[in-house]
């Protein structure tokens, strides 16, 4: 009997869809204020992932590791420096200073726009550094924390509906955009001297908006992981459980 109540509830499950856990709240289409409360609810759902909902697939978005694919790669160590950037983490995702998020229905698909700011965003990631720096050779694996200050994150999702027993979203598009008023680094371990180290630190973090330009696609490299794990949550959740209208 336990077997047979087990099976039903995996068919509910599977043909109905999951339901929203009670922490996220839920929002009224038909209602003027439908995007000040999506922007509520968006905020509150952010919060509630300093712990992953495996259920719902979605991991947990305080300390992100992304893929090992993921790698960004600068210069030429023939006439500089040759810096490879891999093994990316993220940290402090659950801590937004605010949310607005906006639903713009189309006349075939709907655009979720999600502008989440922040006091600051920490970035670990491993770096891999051949060449010279003023004359000085460098050849060398170090970690580098970057801290990203007051940034604004620009989430923009592309939605499509479909059926299955139930309406479903999923993602066809997105894009990622990154802003910032300030960015600092710390190279732990660039150069052997410390001193040299600390001063190449401070002289670096003082030209950090400069340095930004250089960092400016990473969007386009990390829009994918949320892409898919939006995506994946949107699988397992209808669009009837996230909104009402």
């Amino acid at each position: 009997m336990n077997s047979l109540v087990l099976c039903v509830i995996f068919l509910l499950i599977s043909c109905n869809g999951l339901q929203l856990p009670s922490s996220f709240k839920k929002c009224d289409r038909r209602r003027s204020d439908f995007n000040r409360c999506l922007s509520k609810a968006v905020y509150t759902a952010v919060k509630v992932l300093d712990k992953p909902l495996e259920l719902y697939g979605l991991p947990s978005l305080y300390d992100v590791a992304f893929p090992s694919d993921v790698v960004v790669e600068l210069g030429n160590s023939t006439y500089g420096l040759r810096q490879k950037y891999t093994q990316y983490r993220v940290i402090g995702l659950t801590k937004p200073q605010s949310i607005i998020a906006r639903l713009d229905p189309g006349p075939l698909t709907n655009t979720l726009t999600i502008e989440a700011i922040y006091p600051k965003l920490i970035w670990d990631v491993e770096l891999e550094a051949k060449g010279t720096v003023v004359l000085l050779p460098l050849n060398v694996i170090t970690p580098l924390e970057f801290t990203f200050e007051s940034p604004t994150l620009t989430f923009t999702f592309e939605l499509e509906e479909y059926l299955n027993e139930v309406t479903h979203f999923k993602v066809i598009d997105s894009a990622l955009d990154i802003q910032v008023h300030g960015l600092k680094f710390d190279f732990k371990h660039l150069f052997s001297n410390k001193r040299l180290n600390k001063e190449f630190n401070s002289e670096f973090s003082a030209k950090g908006m400069q340095a930004f330009v250089l960092f400016k696609h990473v969007g386009a490299i990390f829009g994918p992981y949320f892409h898919s794990v939006f995506n994946n949550f949107l699988d397992k959740v209808p669009v009837g459980e996230l909104f009402d209208g």
